[in-house]
């Protein structure tokens, strides 16, 4: 017990550097860059951006290489990942759909902390319970019992937490492999993966304890990119088709999704 306490007391002082280091880049950030562009309604079909009595902050002054990341990221997407989710197509619909459910059950314990640090009790119990129903009844979360019986709740992330306290975005960047994000949401998703159960250790700050093998963690994470992939998949076939500028559009969608998260 005392060797947990210990464990605990140090990450969570790993965990309140981070975090003030975080705010502290964030505010440079902001000051240092923060412009707003009017977005036309030209792409009405996707609904991705604004019409001309509103607008959409924009906060993008690492434009020139997010677009070359982009354009790195879509010629992977063609050449790697498209094929290997066509492929996956042929993995029968129960399967697939049973995968989906038990990589979803496994971001709940996470979504119901984050949940709780919000403040949204509510949400936090309806994640704890689909959880458990789900693990239990469910077969290790393959079937999603609690959804079916009406038992709903919404998805939170660290970088929603933090958001929800009235931290900026910061600046718009693309990633290289892992796509669109901001360094709010990069932040965020580096201390989700840092106290995310499946994710402990992530940082080898406490080489004894692991609740996962490397090899298995890897196994599940391009698990869950390639089903994410094949979710977006009509998303993104659309987009680079009929999009007059694809980066411009996934920019505005991601930014706009991500504003909508925080706020709801």
């Amino acid at each position: 017990m005392l060797k947990f306490i210990k464990t605990l007391q140090h990450k969570l002082i790993i965990l309140t550097f981070l975090s003030l280091f975080l705010q502290i880049t964030l505010a440079k950030a902001e000051i240092s860059a923060n412009r707003k562009i009017e977005l036309k309604n030209s792409e009405d079909e996707f609904n991705f951006e604004e019409d001309e009595s509103s607008s959409l902050k924009i906060n993008d002054p690492f434009e020139k290489i997010n677009r070359q990341t982009y354009k790195l990221n879509n010629l992977v997407d063609k050449t790697l990942l498209k094929p290997i989710v066509n492929l996956y197509r042929y993995t029968p619909q129960p399967i697939r759909k049973a995968t989906r459910n038990f990589l979803n059950n496994l971001s709940l314990p996470l979504s119901a902390l984050n949940s709780l640090l919000q403040g949204k009790i509510d949400n936090s119990l309806a994640n704890t319970s689909t959880f458990l129903i789900n693990s239990t009844i469910g077969v290790f979360g393959t079937i999603d019992i609690a959804s079916n019986r009406g038992l709903l709740h919404n998805k939170e992330d660290f970088g929603q937490t933090l958001g929800s306290y009235g931290i900026k975005s910061g600046p718009y960047i693309v990633l290289p492999i892992l796509g669109p994000s901001s360094t709010l949401n990069l932040a965020g998703e580096i201390m989700d993966r840092t106290i995310s159960p499946l994710g402990f250790n992530s940082l080898n700050l406490f080489p004894e304890q692991q609740l996962l093998k490397n090899e298995n963690r890897i196994i599940l994470s391009i698990t869950s990119a390639i089903d994410k992939r094949e979710q977006l998949d009509p998303l993104i076939t659309s987009v680079n088709q009929e999009s007059l500028d694809p980066y411009a559009t996934v920019r505005s969608a991601y930014l706009q999704n991500r504003q909508f998260e925080i706020s709801k």
